[in-house]
């Protein structure tokens, strides 16, 4: 049974790694192949995407990436899945429930609160599957990359704080920076990582810029001037920061996990499925960047309770969001699509 994913050009981490991951570990029988809709990709929108689909028999199921990948996906003969972005539009929505009317199409949703969503909308349970990413272990780096941390501009001393996966409005990254920037001025060693992807990210460097410290800030990918991976990252923070509003994408959150860094999240439905206070993170009410930086700043002085935080962290990224129960999933929802 032949597998295609159809994702955009510049999708984002969660996307990435998923594609990545079942392109390449799924195991004999299950061969796979990538096209990619956006700028210089196989096809350059939904719409040619859509003819070009058309026209091909090497695939018996098509995984969808997204809105616009659903959108050409339809037309072709072939069982579909469905994984929508971690932000899903409602235009997107309408687009699953249309589709289903009249098509195979599955979802596989990286959370229970995406789940919830789709169900609301409309969706029939038994067409929806909840599939959570696995955090691939063998990428997390060691904590304390001196060479890195060198490379990004912070010295021994500085205590970064990372801003946990991409720039998008959802992420809220300038409470991270408006939370970091108290930390700053109250000790100047406090420095905010950022990973400098996303939508979000070039509004978030000028907000720092102008109402902040602009040395408070690094973005990876701006200051190295080179593309860097996210586990990257984590070998260089002593503490992750997740600061969402909205629909977040677990991986990031699962990787800091994985990397056992003391992680500081507000509590959302998508974060409150991953993480518990005082369990696995310190967790407080979105959009308070004041108390944030309170947060931070005891649990900083608190060495005991990070190593404990950050332990049963790493234990549960192990036992719920490894790669093997991420695979082997993807294996049983592919076979039963193929079978139908």
């Amino acid at each position: 049974m032949r597998i295609l994913h159809l994702i955009p050009t510049e999708a984002d981490l969660q996307t990435q790694r998923c594609v990545e991951a079942l392109t390449r570990r799924l195991g004999e029988g299950l061969p796979s192949a990538v096209a990619t809709i956006g700028r210089g990709g196989t096809w350059r929108n939904a719409a040619g995407a859509l003819l070009g689909l058309r026209r091909r028999r090497d695939f018996d199921v098509l995984h969808a990436w997204g809105g616009s990948a659903l959108a050409a996906a339809a037309a072709t003969y072939a069982s579909i899945v469905y994984s929508p972005g971690a932000a899903p539009e409602e235009r997107s929505i309408r687009w699953a429930r249309s589709a289903m009317a009249y098509r195979d199409v599955h979802l596989a949703c990286p959370s229970e609160t995406m789940r919830g969503v789709f169900a609301t909308a409309g969706i029939a349970p038994d067409r929806i599957n909840v599939i959570r990413p696995g955090a691939d272990f063998s990428r997390i780096p060691r904590r304390g990359n001196a060479a890195m941390r060198s490379s990004l501009g912070f010295a021994p001393e500085d205590y970064v704080l990372l801003g946990s996966g991409e720039s998008t409005p959802e992420a809220s990254h300038k409470d991270a920076a408006w939370a970091a920037g108290i930390l700053h001025v109250y000790d100047p060693r406090y420095r905010l990582l950022l990973w400098g992807r996303g939508p979000a990210a070039d509004s978030v460097y000028r907000f720092n810029r102008r109402l902040i410290d602009p040395q408070l800030l690094c973005m990876a990918q701006r200051h190295l001037g080179r593309d860097t991976e996210y586990e990257e990252l984590l070998s260089v923070a002593d503490m992750v920061l997740v600061t969402a509003e909205g629909p977040v994408a677990p991986l990031p959150i699962c990787m800091a996990m994985a990397a056992g860094l003391p992680i500081v999240a507000a509590v959302t439905p998508t974060v409150s499925e991953l993480l518990e206070d005082r369990r696995t993170a310190i967790m407080l009410k979105p959009g308070s960047p004041r108390e944030l930086a309170q947060k931070i700043l005891r649990l900083r002085e608190d060495p005991p309770l990070q190593r404990r935080l950050g332990d049963a962290a790493r234990a549960e990224a192990y036992e719920f969001f490894s790669m093997s129960r991420f695979l082997e999933e993807y294996r049983t929802l592919y076979r039963r699509l193929g079978r139908s």
